[in-house]
């Protein structure tokens, strides 16, 4: 008996081992699918201060996106060189491996509760990750739509409490996972002011100026909500949450 795998013939043994495999590397099947939300938008939208609150409402771990670089970016970087999108893809890529082991290590944790709707969360693991994401190209990397692999095991960023090959976090993730977004929208007008703050007002205009060049608008995607961040701290964080719950509210599996 026979199988076929990325359209290549295999043994019933080896098609069984590839199936075991991949169940080992999420939450067992029939379990609610787990949920990547990438917080996204440009620089100084609030992505960290929104994915915190995400987190705290929805007892959901959060991990800043920029400390999952594969190693040979964190050095192309430190040297003072810029990323490609070649650079970008087993980043993007490992993303969603760190985001399915995260989520398989909640499942399997006895001592982790999984907060149903009625108790403010949402009914699955899952984890909140700030990423930029500005390119639809990006974001169908993450959401498992265009193939990429994440960085071999010795690419991986050194001593990431997730993102390690102890995690298997050098697998690919398995369509198990869903993707959603939150975007994080704001006003050209509104984001000047807030980088001219933390960065100084002319260095801050040309990265802005840069983002908002690149970026192509998730509003109108399948799985994307957003979220004015021009209202005050409280109520863009609870927007936030409404926002990710109807999301997921909405996933017929």
């Amino acid at each position: 008996m026979s199988g076929s795998i990325a359209g290549h013939n295999v043994s019933s043994d080896v098609l069984e081992q590839f199936e075991k495999k991949d169940v080992e590397l999420t939450v067992p099947k029939g379990a609610p699918r787990p949920v990547l939300v990438i917080v996204m938008g440009p620089a100084s939208c609030g992505k960290s201060t929104i994915g915190h609150d995400l987190s705290h409402a929805l007892s959901l771990p959060f991990i800043d996106g920029d400390t999952l670089h594969p190693q040979s970016n964190i050095d192309k970087m430190s040297a003072g060189t810029p990323l490609t999108d070649d650079d970008r893809l087993p980043w993007l890529a490992l993303i969603r491996s760190t985001a399915e082991r995260v989520s398989r290590d909640e499942w399997n944790d006895s001592g982790y509760k999984i907060r149903g709707f009625e108790e403010g969360g949402l009914g699955r693991p899952g984890v909140i990750i700030a990423c930029s994401a500005l390119k639809k190209w990006y974001r169908d990397i993450l959401r498992g739509n265009v193939e990429a692999s994440p960085p071999e095991k010795g690419d991986l960023p050194h001593n990431h409490p997730q993102a390690n090959p102890s995690s298997d976090a050098h697998h690919p993730a398995t369509a198990n996972l869903l993707t959603l977004f939150l975007y994080c929208h704001g006003s050209p007008e509104t984001l000047q002011a807030r980088i001219s703050a933390r960065k100084g007002h002319f260095m801050g205009t040309q990265m802005l100026e840069s983002q908002l060049r690149t970026l192509e608008d998730p509003r109108g995607e399948q799985g994307v909500a957003w979220v004015d961040i021009k209202a005050d701290k409280e109520e863009v964080g609870r927007r936030a949450v409404e926002g990710v719950r109807g999301l997921v509210k909405d996933l017929k599996d």
